[in-house]
Order: structure tokens, then C-alpha cells, then sequence
């Protein structure tokens, strides 16, 4: 079994705005999740789990239909 269930990360790119997960390079068990939009400085979150994380990414991806 992974030390780290997600080695790689995740991206989702759609009409200018790109979410990222990836392992936290600060801490070793965190994850980032990246918010990136056309012409807005990119949001960065820290989070302590994946569960967290991919809670985080699922909510701010199912915001861009509103």
C-alpha cells in the first residue's frame, strides 16, 4: 500500500480557470488545493488531509455553475 494515496495530483481546466490538488511541499501528510482564474492571483489552501482536500476541490468545482 502508497505511503501517499494521491503521488501525482489532479486538474480540472475549464474557460479560464484551472483547480489543482497536490501534496504540500511544507508538509509532508498536507495537501494544497489551487485555485487559478484569468486576470485573479491565484488561491492557495492548505489542508491536513486528502478527504479534506478533495472536499474542498468538489465544492469549489461544483461554484463555477453558479
Amino acid at each position: 500500500m502508497a505511503l501517499r494515496p494521491l503521488s501525482f495530483g489532479l486538474r480540472f481546466r475549464e474557460n479560464g480557470r484551472t483547480l489543482r490538488v497536490q501534496s504540500s511541499s511544507r508538509d509532508r501528510k498536507g495537501y494544497v488545493v489551487e485555485v487559478e482564474r484569468r486576470g485573479k492571483p491565484t488561491r492557495r489552501r492548505d489542508h491536513p488531509s486528502l478527504a479534506a482536500a478533495l472536499q474542498d476541490f468538489a465544492q469549489t468545482w461544483r461554484d463555477r455553475l453558479h
